[in-house]
């Protein structure tokens, strides 16, 4: 009897714990890879204020520009939202859903343009292109490690003298 109690708490115990590695891994995959630090599960709303905050802080915007901006903002990240949801498989797909958000963000631009004073947009402007910058290299980075080979570890033992 003690035997199969001891059994039956290994296999729950083992069980809970593949469970919580499996949630683990999906909640992972939701987020895009990025852990808890990911804006994937983000609402809309949620990413149009994270947006406003931040240009504000950059740019320094008004109370007026903060309420077009939040505007312009949500809608920009519910017609990206909607576009997420219809990610295709094939890459005619993807490229075709590559240019519908370049457009879209284009669109972005031009309408925050309009909110901006000249000096505004153009810190904008060099803003977003450092980001860019920083994500093209952060792509290289990763690239290259996925392509370095594995280093192994030496077993050369040294003897004490």
């Amino acid at each position: 009897m003690k035997k199969m109690l001891l059994l039956l708490t290994v296999a729950t115990l083992s069980l809970t714990a593949a469970h919580a590695q499996d949630q683990n891994a999906n909640a992972m995959n939701r987020r895009g890879g990025h852990g808890q630090m990911g804006h994937m599960d983000r609402t809309p709303e949620q990413r149009a204020d994270m947006q406003t905050q931040r240009l504000t802080k950059q740019l320094a915007l008004s109370a007026e520009q903060q309420n077009q901006v939040r505007t312009i903002a949500l809608a920009q990240a519910n017609e990206m939202e909607a576009m997420r949801g219809q990610r295709p498989t094939d890459d005619a797909g993807r490229q075709a859903m590559g240019q519908k958000m370049r457009e879209a963000q284009a669109r972005y631009d031009e309408q925050l343009k309009a909110v901006f004073t000249a000096e505004q947009y153009t810190k904008y402007a060099q803003l977003r292109e450092d980001r860019m910058e920083h994500r093209e290299e952060k792509k290289a980075d990763i690239k290259s490690e996925k392509q370095k080979p594995k280093a192994t570890k030496s077993k050369t033992k040294v003897k004490a003298s």
